[in-house]
């Protein structure tokens, strides 16, 4: 099944290997590896780092529904790091567009290339992930984890090849990495807290993204995120926040402060009706507030800068908007306001009008 797995309670790490081979299940039941058996001590003082180098996935027809290439489960204080020359090779064309997996309809059972489940103190250090079937790292149920000096590349139209996507975890960086992907360079989901995004280069892609939250009515939340030194270029998005309509519960105290767009087709939105073109009145939305943006400059493709698209019940408070910059190179720039409240100060352009 092409899978590397940890399932030991505490392993200690000064590094990982990555090795220049084809990994496969080879007579392992569960197709999971412990790396002790492979001569790791463990021992929090042995560098255990052999090989540098690169791990390529296996093809499609090999994988019998996993919905990972590689995890790490259940582990305590693991440092991975490629020495700037480690890389991921997903392989992802021959999933994006093959009879396996079609863009418009499975693609969500691609699997993701690396993922970091029910872990706490862990970091992921200098190495590049290309072409994900799907995402490339999810982190997922875990704490203390820093994701580090990362790079990761698909193309612009390859679906949902997230560069990192959290959920259900706190205490998570993502720090001084290079993003290009055909979905968000960082998506942040539901049960999230105390994520720092700082150092990102974004591009292409969508944006870094909050959310999306609340699908199918779902209750859910998001709190205490902080996304400063970002760059977007030729993205499709930017500083996003998306729910559901008919959702439930929260997604409070965000901030994104010094952020530049370039060439961004929507560098800054908030939008209560994601993926629903109807815009049904009064059905209730998860409810954002406490979003603080700061010191956000540079270019929009289109002419509406800033959408803050909101449900009218009233779920989308406390919007504060201070120093932003954003120009129309064809003219003069717009923001769309519904059904947002909160305030501006400072120099704002272009004028956010429901705000005060």
């Amino acid at each position: 099944m092409g899978i590397i797995g940890i399932r030991t309670a505490t392993l200690l790490l000064a590094a990982l290997a990555w090795r220049s081979v084809l990994v496969a299940a080879a007579g392992e039941a569960d197709g999971v590896f412990n790396v002790k058996d492979y001569g790791a001590r463990g021992d929090g003082t042995t560098d255990d780092t052999k090989v540098m180098g690169t791990i390529t996935a296996p093809p499609p027809g090999a994988w019998s529904g996993q919905k990972y290439w590689m995890m790490f489960y259940q582990v305590q204080g693991l440092t991975v790091t490629g020495g700037s020359t480690g890389l991921l090779d997903g392989r992802g064309r021959s999933w994006w567009w093959s009879d396996q997996c079609n863009r418009y309809g499975d693609i969500y059972k691609a699997p993701t290339a690396l993922v970091v489940m029910n872990c706490t103190d862990v970091e992921l250090s200098k190495f590049s992930s290309k072409n994900s079937p799907q995402m490339h790292i999810a982190v997922s149920q875990s704490s203390k984890v820093h994701l580090t000096q990362l790079t990761t590349t698909a193309p612009w139209d390859s679906p949902n090849t997230d560069g990192v996507h959290i959920d259900q975890s706190e205490d998570v960086r993502v720090t001084r990495s290079t993003m290009g992907t055909g979905g968000e360079c960082v998506s942040i989901g539901p049960g999230s807290r105390f994520v720092t995004v700082d150092g990102i280069v974004c591009g292409p892609g969508r944006a870094v993204s909050v959310g999306s939250l609340g699908k199918k009515g779902a209750t859910e939340s998001v709190e205490y995120i902080d996304v400063k030194n970002v760059q977007f270029i030729n993205t499709s998005s930017g500083a996003r926040i998306k729910t559901w309509q008919g959702g439930k519960g929260y997604a409070r105290s965000i901030s994104f402060t010094n952020i530049n767009f370039t060439n961004v087709d929507n560098p800054v939105v908030i939008n209560q009706f994601y993926a629903d073109p109807y815009h049904i009145p009064n059905m209730g939305a998860v409810a954002v507030s406490n979003i603080t943006y700061t010191n956000l400059k540079g270019t929009s493709r289109y002419r509406t800068a800033v959408e803050f698209v909101c449900s009218e019940s009233g779920s989308c408070t406390n919007i504060h908007v201070n120093s932003v910059a954003i120009t129309f190179p064809y003219g003069e720039a717009l923001a769309l306001c519904q059904n947002a409240q909160g305030d501006t100060s400072g120099y704002v352009y272009p004028k956010i009008p429901c705000l005060r």
